[in-house]
């Protein structure tokens, strides 16, 4: 974003009413540790005290990141609006699922996994289109957790129950990848091979390889 969004001379502007201060939470593990960084690059907006407003996780553009930034600095769309808009709307499973989302970015992943699984307990047939993305980041924060059993759990029933979605290829790759940070090459290069098989024009194919022969090569 340094040299796209931040360079920008809208975004430069900005910086008028707004301080800007880069931190390379890799380094500074005890930044990354206070405000619970699970991903790169993340914006954290704070309150002059340091008290956290909102995040935003992932590359913006400058067309995108003007207009959530301001999103932020008005309260729309932050957990704080959407814990209040949920209150309202209970049943609503759009706005607990980004309640869930945010929780999940402030590495607060028991409260997370709650919403994630009143969303599937409530839509065990994925009627509303959010079950299986739940399933998908249980299993994702269970790995980033290196719960690497529990993660390739939650992969293999995401593929168990909703064989249709169109996040079944993500969850398929998922499996030998974490069996791989698991230390399972075996089990890893056999469900690679095998997702190769199922899936043969997929994108992934040439990282697939990369991985097997990483394997192969104790790199991995």
């Amino acid at each position: 974003m340094d040299s796209v969004t931040f360079t920008n001379p809208s975004v430069a502007a900005i910086s008028k009413s707004v301080i800007f201060s880069k931190y390379n939470a890799e380094v500074d593990s005890q930044f990354a540790k206070l405000y619970g960084i699970t991903g790169y690059p993340t914006m954290v907006i704070v309150k002059p005290n340091g008290a956290e407003i909102d995040r935003l996780v992932g590359f913006y553009p400058p067309e995108d990141f003007i207009p959530a930034l301001f999103d932020v600095m008005q309260n729309r769309n932050t957990l704080d609006d959407y814990l209040t808009r949920l209150a309202n709307y209970p049943d609503s499973a759009a706005l607990r699922m980004e309640v869930a989302e945010k929780y999940k970015y402030r590495s607060q992943s028991d409260v997370a996994k709650m919403h994630y699984n009143f969303i599937i307990d409530s839509d065990r047939e994925n009627l509303l289109g959010y079950s299986d993305d739940c399933l998908l980041s249980l299993g994702q924060m269970e790995l980033k957790a290196k719960n690497y059993a529990d993660a390739v759990g939650y992969f293999e029933m995401m593929q168990t129950e909703y064989p249709a979605s169109e996040l079944f290829e993500e969850a398929n790759v998922y499996v030998p990848y974490t069996l791989m940070k698991a230390g399972e090459k075996k089990k890893a290069i056999k469900a690679f091979e095998a997702f190769k098989k199922e899936f043969p024009e997929s994108e992934d194919l040439e990282w697939v390889d990369e991985q097997i022969v990483k394997i192969k090569e104790g790199k991995n």
